[in-house]
């Protein structure tokens, strides 16, 4: 009987053993020699195993970045790419090369793609390797190193290399070096994709995802924003009447470009591009508002006095908002843009006061004054997106937390790893983690999120235009564009309607034609910004069921193993009892 026992024991320790998968590819990386840096091959390995969504990396030896993160974040952007919550699988990456090399973001591709077969069961084609980041939307951004990957993929007898799309044309050594030539020269076939999608194809020949034709917009975001603008636009309206009826201080040039701001917010809202009109309005009223209080030709003390009542406004906002419960992401991205719009006017009206104390400049403040009402006002439109039906999630102090811990995270992995090709030219962004970290500290963690998602935009927009010639950058945005169409489709379909994500989507796509930087960094937030969810569980705790799929050989031959054990202890037990009688 202990023996039966022993074995009952044996396989239900055995049982993960058996349900445990396996998966490999090869990771294209970089080492940095005495000479500079060389391409180099490491082998990436995927065990998963019932669990509870844990991950864990283990690299032999240590890596040069630390690739912790982006392994997380790429795991995460794998799950929601399949719409699966991975919970009950527990995630064991292993990272293994002949000597230290770079990998942190560049590994981000790569682990995603492994990530995606394992899950769906997928058969990867071993002769092909990727190097690229995975950002949000499943974008596969532009790494540096790309000739010494490349040149390392033939000497390991790779057949194709998979790159970002756009870096055909890479610039190495202050020269453009057009890749296609190398490929010629190498023999090995330069893919360039763009989503992860289309590199899971790729390499599996599935297809992941479905493409969506249009996005579904939200009725109640379109009533909704399309209320915010009218009211920026009628206050428009409202202070150029007041300001022709009781002020004749001449200002032609605020007036002229409050004007302007006025048609462009007008047209925008006839095309029902509403964000685009509300962003346009809220200019013409910042400058109107200037105007007005020049106008008034305040005193110092008359100016602090209007500076303090402005803070008393914010500080009133402040505390009605504070207690309000958010249960959608609608709920949280209006929660964060009321509370940038706040801690902007604050801001200002900091910077208003430190003038006003310096140098007693009343007109010099007026500006600053102006933006931080302005300001505050926005905030009020805003808020009429609060309690908003929609798909409710947990969003609780505590994973507010760690959603603004991650992203601090990725920001921070993603500046040192521009940092190895581009040294000290991120201490803008330095600042933004500062200040994400600041607001964390703070307990502020929905302005820490959205701090710290900007701050990793702007590095992964130093990674889309890195090595990218100008005459390059319309084709970028229209895809990037493109891609974000998608993902907010995706979300919709989901009952998620990302109200920053489309709100920075369509700001971009009205600056494509006339502003090809600002409709790269709109495009680029509504990346970060549109899929929220995949830090957040539904408020109803139910994950999606995934069940890892058991080796049916290993689960045959355990099955056997334990079968003829228990005959055995069973016949022996048989032949003891047997010899008692006798």
């Amino acid at each position: 009987m202990k023996k039966l026992i022993f074995l009952l024991v044996i396989a239900v320790l055995l049982i993960p053993i058996a349900s445990a998968k396996q998966g490999h590819m090869k990771l294209l990386a970089v080492k940095e020699t005495e000479t500079g840096y060389e391409g180099g091959i490491a082998d990436l390995y995927l065990e998963i195993k019932p669990g509870s969504g844990r991950v864990f990396l283990e690299t032999f030896p240590l890596t040069r970045t630390d690739t912790q993160m982006s392994t997380r974040f790429a795991k995460a952007i794998a799950c929601d790419a399949i719409e699966k919550e991975c919970d009950d699988v527990d995630f064991f990456y292993t990272i293994t090369a002949d000597s230290a090399i770079i990998a942190g973001p560049s590994a981000g591709a790569s682990i995603a793609i492994l990530t995606v077969a394992m899950l769906e069961n997928l058969n990867l084609n071993e002769d092909y390797a990727i190097t690229g980041t995975i950002n949000s939307g499943g974008l596969i951004g532009p790494v540096g190193g790309l000739k010494a990957k490349i040149e390392a993929a033939k000497k390991a007898g790779l057949k194709r290399v998979f790159i970002p799309a756009g870096e055909i044309i890479a610039r190495i050594d202050n020269t453009t070096v057009d890749l296609k030539n190398l490929s010629k020269e190498l023999d090995i076939e330069i893919v360039e994709v763009s989503v992860l999608s289309e590199a899971v194809k790729e390499f599996t020949g599935k297809e992941i995802n479905e493409q969506f034709k249009k996005i579904e917009i939200s009725e109640e975001y379109k009533n909704t924003m399309k209320s915010l603008a009218k009211n920026l636009c009628d206050r428009s309206s409202r202070l150029k009447a007041d300001l022709k009826s009781n002020y004749s201080f001449n200002a032609s040039s605020l007036r002229e470009n409050a004007q302007n701001l006025t048609i462009k917010g007008r047209e925008a809202f006839e095309r029902q591009t509403f964000y685009s009109s509300a962003s346009y309005c809220f200019g013409a009223n910042v400058e109107y508002s200037t105007i007005i209080l020049l106008s008034k030709n305040l005193t110092r003390e008359e100016s602090v006095m209007e500076a303090e009542r402005i803070k008393r406004d914010i500080n009133d906002f402040k505390d009605s908002i504070e207690s309000l419960e958010k249960k959608t992401i609608t709920d949280l991205e209006s929660y964060i843009v009321i509370k940038e719009r706040l801690a902007e006017a604050d801001d200002y009206i900091q910077q208003a006061l430190e003038i006003l104390n310096k140098t007693n400049k009343t007109d010099r403040a007026a500006r600053t004054l102006a933006y931080a009402s302005e300001r505050i006002n926005s905030a009020h439109s805003w808020s009429s997106f609060l309690g908003k039906k929609g798909k409710s999630f947990n969003l609780n102090k505590d994973v507010l937390k760690k959603s603004c811990q991650n992203k601090i995270s990725e920001a921070d992995e993603r500046k040192q790893y521009v940092e190895l090709y581009l040294p000290n030219s991120l201490d803008s962004i330095k600042h933004d983690i500062d200040r994400a970290n600041a607001e964390l500290k703070k307990g502020n963690y929905e302005l820490c999120l959205s701090i710290a998602s900007k701050a990793k935009a702007d590095v992964d927009i130093i990674l889309s235009v890195f090595g990218v010639d100008n005459s390059q950058y319309k084709n970028l945005v229209e895809r990037k564009l493109e891609i974000v169409r998608n993902n907010i489709a995706r979300e919709a379909s989901k009952g998620v309607f990302p109200i920053l994500g489309y709100s920075y989507y369509e700001y971009a796509n009205s600056l494509k034609d006339s502003d090809l930087f600002s409709a790269l960094l709109y495009s680029e937030y509504a990346l970060e910004l549109g899929n929220l969810d995949i830090y957040f569980k539904e408020s109803n705790g139910k994950a999606k069921s995934f069940n890892v799929e058991i080796d049916k050989n290993l689960l045959g031959v355990f099955l056997i193993g334990v079968f003829v054990g228990a005959i055995a202890v069973s016949f022996a037990r048989k032949k003891t009892i047997s010899k008692k009688r006798k």
